[in-house]
């Protein structure tokens, strides 16, 4: 279904992308100005599960997990940061969750971009705990639907004749909230491909809301059989309005409107023409947020996706096989094995991220040294080690014949190296150097289910 109010819509003077460099918070309510409104608090009652649970925090914005390592973004925030942050507000957990991208995905680009729009997949080391269904069919339009993100909170009123009109952007916080809209139809904006659009009505009571600065990449997600499924990421918005269209005099300001008629929309160029007058005749009376549309680039986004699924469905052993095979090693090699005898086995190379097939490996997966009072360790880890179903465990004997080995306590972390290229981390632990005049000590490592 295609409305007419936005079938043929370009990039409009007015429209801004989501996006800014200060540290930005978020959504702009009809209801309320309440900064704490629906502030890093998940949805209830008809809206619970209503994608929430999927959103982390990536540079300033929001990304939104799509399979157990892919989260996606928009284009135009940008790169930066090497980490993906689920924060205790969306997990429900005491603690945040610190995913490390994973830098060497899409043959070292680091991200995949989707051609013709504003949408990017990154890929972090690890699993995440659950992903977002996608919206994978075209008739997203008149139904409800749940926007979140990081940008600016409401402000103070815009009036005319007296009458409120919408409001202005407050300053930033940099907290993240959540609100409800319709979908009103579709729309083409620049060379970004196919948007979501929502109108900023004057619906009471609904948490009705417009898209402001810094929700860039935030999630709009529809239910549809009972399922809320990601639909949109944010773009863009109306926002750039003015009491006049004279150019240069410095009266242009930012505003999410529910009834801009008789204001001018557009912003300052050279030639002076890039103001227009707002009126209900010719529908841009209402501010419209703009969202890259999931369902016309499923397809595209399956694909890149589609290995992190098929990992998933796998068994441990399963991927400790194809990672020995990947090397060249024999198949029926078993995790206890030593593939090139160089006293290592395969597990401790598979924990540390190693070359099963070549021997005098020069980084070694586990290694001690006596110093003054004190004992160190130092352990190679993969990052995905857990999602691929490792776990350790130093453990030490004053009987070797025996063989029975317990855990090392009274250990302490004193170093930590990370190195996202090769996906590992080298961690470094120490302990009270113990009054036995022998001891023996190994590293546990457990392929486990």
């Amino acid at each position: 279904m295609m409305f007419s109010r936005v079938s043929s819509l370009a990039l409009l003077p007015g429209i801004v992308l989501l996006l800014s460099a200060a540290n930005l918070p978020a959504i702009i309510f009809f209801d309320t100005g309440d900064p704490a409104h629906n502030r890093e608090t998940a949805p209830t009652g008809q809206l619970a599960n209503s994608g929430w649970q999927f959103q982390g925090e990536y540079k300033e914005f929001l990304g939104t997990m799509i399979s157990p390592r892919h989260f996606i973004t928009a284009i135009h925030i940008g790169k930066g940061p090497t980490t993906f942050v689920q924060k205790s507000w969306f997990s429900g957990e005491a603690g945040d969750r610190v995913y490390y991208i994973n830098p060497n995905f899409n043959n070292g680009n680091g991200s995949r971009d989707i051609s013709g729009t504003d949408l990017r997949i990154f890929e972090v080391y690890g699993q995440f705990p659950a992903y977002a269904p996608l919206y994978t069919t075209s008739d997203e339009a008149g139904r409800q639907a749940v926007m979140m993100g990081r940008g600016y909170p409401r402000g103070a009123e815009v009036t005319r004749f007296g009458q409120t009109r919408g409001w202005l952007w407050a300053s930033a916080d940099n907290r993240v909230r959540w609100g409800t809209n319709t979908i009103d139809g579709y729309a083409d904006v620049g060379v970004r491909g196919p948007m979501l659009v929502t109108d900023f009505d004057d619906t009471a009571g609904s948490n009705e809301c417009q898209a402001a600065f810094g929700d860039s990449g935030g999630a709009v997600f529809v239910r549809k059989t009972n399922t809320w499924r990601l639909a949109g990421i944010l773009h863009a918005a109306d926002s750039v309005y003015d009491t006049n269209s004279t150019c240069g005099d410095g009266s242009e300001f930012f505003a999410s409107m529910f009834n801009g008629a008789g204001f001018f929309t557009g912003g300052d160029n050279a030639a002076c023409d890039n103001w227009t007058l707002v009126t209900a005749a010719n529908d841009l009376d209402e501010s419209r947020t703009y969202a890259s549309r999931i369902s016309a680039n499923a397809q595209a986004i399956q694909a890149i996706i589609q290995p992190a699924f098929d990992d998933e469905s796998k068994t441990s052993r399963q991927r400790f096989d194809e990672w020995v095979a990947g090397f060249g090693v024999g198949s029926g090699t078993e995790p206890g094995d030593d593939a090139e005898l160089d006293s290592w086995p395969n597990a401790l190379e598979y924990l540390a991220a190693l070359d099963p097939s070549a021997g005098d490996e020069p980084r070694r997966p586990f290694s001690l040294e006596g110093q003054p009072g004190k004992i160190r360790f130092t352990v190679r880890i993969r990052l995905d080690a857990l999602a691929r179903g490792l776990s350790w465990e130093i453990q030490d004997t004053n009987d070797l014949e025996s063989g029975n080995f317990q855990a090392v306590t009274g250990l302490t972390q004193v170093g930590l190296t990370r190195s996202l290229s090769e996906g590992v981390e080298t961690l470094d632990y120490e302990i009270a150097r113990p009054s036995d005049s022998r001891k023996f000590y190994r590293l546990e490592v457990t392929l486990g289910p």
